[in-house]
C-alpha cells in the first residue's frame, strides 16, 4: 500500500483535471461492482437451511403467576415477560439471511425488508412522504385472498366485496345504518388518537394496541389508498413493520406477537404489498417455533403462553396464536400442517363439556368462545361438541352493567364464534350485541369498558382497546365469510 501511494498519487496528480476525475470515477465503479459481486456470492452460496430456518428458541422460563382475580389469567394486553425478552435480546436473534423469503433465492428482499424494519427514519411524521411502499401490487388490493393452505378451511376475508356485504348481509343479519355510523365514529376517534409515529397508546405496549386499532380500519375495508383513512393505515403498518425483528420476534409477549401477525397478514392479504411479506413471514415463523417449547404437562403440548419459551400453555394466548397462523396462511404464508394439528389437539385438551377452560378442562364463558372459534377455524366446526358449546354460550346472559371478567374480550370472541355458528345462534346474538354496543358508545365515538369488567383496572385509561374491539364486533359479518360458505366453495 505504501508503494502504491508513493507512485500512484504523484502519477495521478500529473494528469489533467479531467483525466483525474475520470480515473477516480472508474476506480469507484470498479470497487462498487466488485462489492456487489461479493455480496451476491455470499448470499447465494448459503444452503436453504441456513437461510430459511429460524434460530432455536431460548430455554423455557418460569411462567408469570396467574391472576386469581380473573378467569383468564393475565389480560389480553398483559406486560411482556422481561426475563424472556432479555434472553431473546442476548444472542437469540437470527441473522437477516436466516429469514429471507422462500421465493427470493438470492435473499436480497430479506436484506432490504430487514433494513426497512429496523431503520428509525421509517417512523416519520404524517406530513412527510413515506418510503415504504404499502400500496397494492398487480391489482391485489381489489381482490379477495384466495390462497389454499393447510390447517382446515381458510379464514376468508372479503376485500372488494365488503361494501356489498354491508348493504346485502348474509342470512340472519340485517343492514343497520346506525351500526355503520357507529363504526365510522369509532374509526374517526381512533384516527384522532393515533400518535405521530403511527402507533396508539395502550396498556401493555403500543404494538398490541396499534395492531388492534389497525385491524378495525382493515375490517372496514380501509387501505392506504383510501382518502379518509389511508394515511392512518399507512403509518400504522409502517410502525408494525418496524417492530418485527429479523428473527420474527416483536416484543417477547406472545399476545403482541399474535396481534401484530394478524394485522400484517390482513394488510398483506388486502393489498399484496411486497413490503409486508417478509415481516409477516418472520412473525409467523416465530410463532411456529414458539409452539415447540418443551412443556411440563402433556395436555399443554401444542399450545402457547405469555413468553415464547414458557413450559406451560393457556387457551387465551393460544387462541390468538391460532388466529395469527390461520391469518398468515390465508395470506399465502406456508404454515406446517403439523403446527395446526398439534394446536387442534391442544384446544380439545381444554374441553370440559360443555365448554372450554383456561389451562385445564373446564367451562368458562370467555375460554369457551375462544375454544369454539379455534375449532371452527381449524376445520371442525361441525363437531357435535362445538354445537353443544354454542348452545351453552348462547344461553349466557350478556348485560353491559353486569358483565365481569374480561368482558370485551369475551364479547369479541363470542361474536365471531356465534357468527361462524350461523343459525340459530347468530341472529339472536347479533341483535343483542349490536343494541348493547350502540347504546353504550360515547358521543365522541369511543367505547368505555363495562363497569364491572376485570379490564377496567388496567385498560380504562387507554380506551383504544375497547373501541377497536367494539368496531371489530360490528364489522364481523362483512369482515369474514361464514364457515358454511367457505366449506361450500371448497367442495
Amino acid at each position: 500500500m505504501k508503494a502504491v501511494a508513493t507512485h500512484f498519487i504523484p502519477w495521478l496528480m500529473s494528469l489533467t483535471v479531467i483525466m483525474r476525475y475520470f480515473v477516480i470515477a472508474l476506480l469507484a465503479h470498479v470497487a462498487l461492482v466488485i462489492g456487489l459481486g461479493l455480496k451476491t456470492v455470499v448470499v447465494t452460496v448459503l444452503p436453504p437451511s441456513a437461510r430459511f430456518n429460524p434460530e432455536p428458541l431460548p430455554p423455557p422460563v418460569d411462567s408469570p403467576a396467574t391472576d386469581p382475580t380473573t378467569p383468564y389469567g393475565e389480560g389480553i394486553l398483559s406486560p411482556p415477560n422481561l426475563q424472556a425478552s432479555d434472553q431473546l435480546a442476548k444472542g437469540h436473534n437470527a441473522s437477516i439471511l436466516d429469514s429471507s423469503p422462500v421465493d427470493d433465492p438470492a435473499g436480497i428482499m430479506g436484506v432490504i425488508a430487514a433494513t426497512v424494519a429496523t431503520e428509525p427514519s421509517v417512523l416519520r411524521p404524517a406530513s412527510k412522504p413515506s418510503s415504504l411502499n404499502l400500496g397494492p401490487a398487480d391489482g391485489l388490493g381489489t381482490q379477495p385472498s384466495s390462497f389454499s393452505r393447510p390447517g382446515g378451511p381458510e379464514i376468508v376475508r372479503i376485500v372488494g366485496d365488503r361494501e356489498k356485504r354491508r348493504m346485502q348481509p348474509p342470512p340472519g343479519t340485517h343492514h343497520n345504518p346506525a351500526a355503520e355510523r357507529a363504526v365510522l365514529a369509532a374509526l374517526r376517534w381512533l384516527k384522532d388518537k393515533q400518535r405521530e409515529d403511527g402507533s396508539w397508546e395502550c396498556h401493555g405496549g403500543p404494538e398490541a394496541g396499534t395492531a388492534l386499532a389497525l385491524l378495525a380500519f382493515l375490517g372496514h375495508g380501509e387501505t392506504v389508498d383510501k382518502p379518509e383513512f389511508g394515511a392512518t393505515v399507512q403509518r400504522a403498518l409502517e410502525f408494525l413493520v418496524s417492530k418485527v425483528q429479523p428473527n420474527g420476534n416483536v416484543t417477547g409477549n406472545m399476545y403482541a406477537q399474535a396481534l401484530v401477525t394478524v394485522a400484517l397478514a390482513e394488510g398483506y392479504a388486502m393489498s399484496g404489498a411486497p413490503a409486508l411479506r417478509t415481516p409477516l413471514e418472520r412473525a409467523a415463523r416465530f410463532i411456529v417455533s414458539a409452539q415447540k417449547a418443551q412443556k411440563e404437562k402433556v395436555m399443554h403440548v401444542g399450545g402457547w403462553r405469555y413468553s415464547p419459551g414458557d413450559s406451560t400453555s393457556d387457551l387465551s394466548v393460544s387462541g390468538w396464536q391460532i388466529m395469527a397462523l390461520k391469518s398468515a396462511a390465508n395470506a399465502g404464508v406456508e404454515i406446517p400442517q403439523e403446527t395446526f394439528d398439534k394446536a387442534l389437539k391442544y384446544v380439545w385438551s381444554m374441553y370440559g363439556q360443555p365448554g372450554f377452560g383456561y389451562d385445564a378442562p373446564a367451562t368458562a364463558p370467555g375460554m369457551t368462545a375462544v375454544g369454539i372459534l379455534c375449532v371452527q377455524f381449524l376445520g371442525h366446526g361441525e363437531d357435535e361438541r362445538v354445537t353443544t358449546a354454542l348452545r351453552w354460550l348462547r344461553d349466557q346472559k350478556i348485560e353491559w352493567d353486569t358483565l365481569g371478567g374480561w368482558a370485551m374480550y369475551f364479547l369479541y370472541y363470542a361474536t365471531q364464534a356465534m357468527f361462524q355458528g350461523g343459525e340459530p345462534f347468530w341472529p339472536k346474538w347479533n341483535d343483542q350485541m349490536r343494541t348493547m354496543l350502540l347504546d353504550r358508545q360515547a358521543a365522541d365515538g369511543h367505547w368505555p369498558l363495562p363497569p364491572k369488567s376485570g379490564e377496567v383496572q388496567s385498560l380504562e385509561k387507554t380506551p383504544v382497546y375497547a373501541t377497536a374491539l367494539g368496531a371489530l364486533m360490528l364489522e364481523t359479518y362483512y369482515r369474514y365469510l361464514p364457515m358454511y360458505e367457505v366449506l361450500k366453495k371448497q367442495r
